[in-house]
């Protein structure tokens, strides 16, 4: 057993409330960066993220800093999730009956913005990132390789992560990775994703509880 305590960041789902997410990430780091000189991710030994928590999980892993993401949320937002009223809400209202609400693209596009077209395996620490395989019917972990068992998802774009984990029914449509499946929101299973990161701790890792 080590002395030494093994530290998680464990970030929720919950849409453009990831705003709030990564303004008090933003302002931890600011503190960390003067008392320590390290940013935050350094901090800790694994970051766990479910939907919009997954993002912010990727975004600071790919090497962003909190004040970039939350610069994400503050300027693509309105782009993310475009607010309704007048006419052209309710033509929205009656099209989110039968598709989507959102457009995946603005996303995309955002994503693509921090993290660019690199693999998980350029993560800067450990990621486990829930998702759910509608194909197969079962949960799924995204995993950076930092154990010799996980090799299978170090060259997936992280972009491709990120949009897996935060297709939520009925807000954006289910993301395709070519090879591997169909995936919807995380948070079906593990919007609050600290159990996920526990497990991964003991039982993967071989930390005491």
């Amino acid at each position: 057993m080590e002395s030494q305590p093994f530290r998680i960041l464990s970030l929720d789902g919950g849409g453009i409330m990831g705003a709030f997410t990564a303004s008090v990430l933003a302002t931890y780091e600011k503190e960390c960066k003067q008392r320590t000189g390290k940013g935050l991710v350094d901090h800790f030994d694994l970051i766990t993220g479910t939907s919009t928590g997954g993002i912010i999980a990727i975004g600071l892993a790919m090497g962003a800093n909190a004040q970039e993401v939350c610069s994400f949320y503050e300027t693509r937002g309105p782009q993310i999730f475009p607010a309704g009223g007048g006419m052209g809400g309710w033509i929205r209202l009656m099209r989110n009956l039968v598709r989507p609400k959102f457009s995946p693209r603005a996303l995309r596009a955002a994503i693509q913005q921090v993290v660019g077209d690199r693999p998980l395996a350029e993560a800067k620490t450990r990621l486990v990132v829930p998702a759910y395989n509608a194909e197969m019917g079962r949960v799924y972990l995204f995993k950076t390789p930092h154990h010799p068992w996980y090799e299978y998802d170090r060259d997936l774009p992280a972009v491709d992560v990120a949009m897996a984990t935060s297709a939520a029914p009925t807000y954006f449509p289910a993301h395709h990775i070519p090879g591997r499946g169909t995936f919807i929101d995380g948070g079906v299973w593990a919007n609050c994703p600290a159990m996920v990161g526990f497990v991964e701790a003991v039982d993967f890792l071989g930390r005491a509880p």
